[in-house]
């Protein structure tokens, strides 16, 4: 259902989004999401997993380096962006913190997420490149113009800093990701058995 966008809020993330935040997302990539079910493939466990895992990396990964924005209508949260920039190197009690939460939320899921995050590391185009990593909206609202006033968001971010942006998706999101502006650079799979994904790049846009 299309949403009046001018009454959508976007915000930066807060501590106390995160339980909202990661409901939400639980609920975006339950089905139809083939890099979630590589991670969680229990059908019935995954929303449960999906919660804990985005909590953590909310809490331990996108919060402190400014990488988390909120999409809200009326008081509720309806959309999520987490990105990550790739020259971010976190702060080393934040790596001892972080370790045994992801650990504890991921469960059987850590190997996959090892083999995922060396996949993402090693496909940034530059040292100032922005890992964008979820854009999540409310099941009921897809296509409604949430994503799109999250995305532009980020967009006008980036393009005024100059970086270039990167990421993966699935071979059924890649028109939405080249009407963004991204290119397709190559495929990869996750890890040696996982899933096939399609890398995008998005270079800068010069803005008046």
């Amino acid at each position: 259902m299309p949403v009046d966008v001018s009454t959508v809020e976007i915000r930066a993330a807060q501590r106390t989004d995160i339980r909202e935040m990661s409901d939400l997302m639980a609920r975006a990539f339950q089905s139809d999401d083939p890099v979630s079910s590589y991670f969680f493939p229990k059908d019935a466990r995954r929303p449960k997993m999906q919660r804990r895992m985005m909590s953590a990396l909310i809490r331990h990964r996108y919060l402190p380096t400014g990488g988390a924005e909120l999409a809200v209508l009326g008081g509720r949260i309806v959309g999520v962006s987490l990105w990550h920039p790739h020259d971010a190197s976190p702060a080393w009690w934040r790596i001892l913190v972080a370790g045994p939460h992801l650990l504890w939320a991921m469960r059987s899921g850590v190997r996959a997420g090892i083999h995922m995050d060396k996949m993402l590391d090693a496909g940034a185009p530059d040292d100032d490149a922005v890992l964008w990593v979820y854009l999540g909206v409310e099941p009921t609202l897809h296509r409604s113009g949430v994503g799109a006033a999250l995305s532009r968001s980020f967009f006008e971010r980036v393009d005024r800093e100059g970086r270039t942006t990167f990421g993966i998706c699935k071979q059924g999101n890649i028109p939405f990701w080249t009407a963004m502006g991204f290119e397709e650079v190559g495929t990869d799979t996750i890890g040696p058995d996982g899933p096939l994904v399609h890398r995008m790049n998005r270079p800068p846009i010069a803005r008046p």
